[in-house]
């Protein structure tokens, strides 16, 4: 069986195209806002590392306190996070998780379970891409911008949501 069977056909033509495209991957990839401080050449270059993943409604990404095998950014749907049972935070289209690898000198574990609301579509980064991309000094310069970027607007939402909590 095919990972692509039984998936709507735009869904479906979607995801084939990305997998199959380099270019598709990488105007797609161009989309995110995650990667808007990366320039194009690197991220051409990202477009053919990347693997791309679709995920079924309720499946299951990555559970808390397991090993991080990869870093995911979202091409289209979205999913929640869940930290001891509970949503603490929504990823849509554009946006990453799996951020931590990048920062880990070893083996570092995931902070929540990231579970698809619908079926999504993502570019994966797998561990040993992540580690090819840190040889290359100067294409990770616009890679932590990113990163910061990306922690700095979770950040922001886990403050609102604190702000929230306090006020009730």
């Amino acid at each position: 069986m095919n990972e692509f069977d039984n998936i709507d056909d735009h869904f479906a033509r979607y995801a084939r195209e990305l997998s199959e495209d380099p270019s598709a991957r990488f105007a797609a990839l161009r989309q995110c806002s995650f990667f808007q401080p990366v320039p194009d050449d690197w991220l051409r270059r990202m477009s053919e590392m990347a693997q791309v993943k679709t995920f079924r409604s309720d499946v299951c990404v990555t559970t808390q306190d397991e090993e991080m095998r990869a870093f995911y950014v979202i091409l289209y749907g979205s999913a929640e996070a869940y930290r001891n049972g509970k949503v603490v935070g929504r990823i849509e289209t554009g946006d990453c998780f799996g951020e931590g690898i990048f920062f880990a000198d070893g083996q570092i574990t995931t902070s929540a379970t990231v579970i698809a609301d619908d079926k999504f579509v993502a570019a994966e980064f797998s561990k040993t891409v992540v580690e090819a991309m840190h040889a290359d000094a100067q294409a990770m310069v616009s890679m932590n911008k990113a990163l910061m970027l990306a922690l700095f607007k979770k950040l922001n939402a886990a403050n609102r949501k604190i702000e929230r909590l306090m006020l009730v």
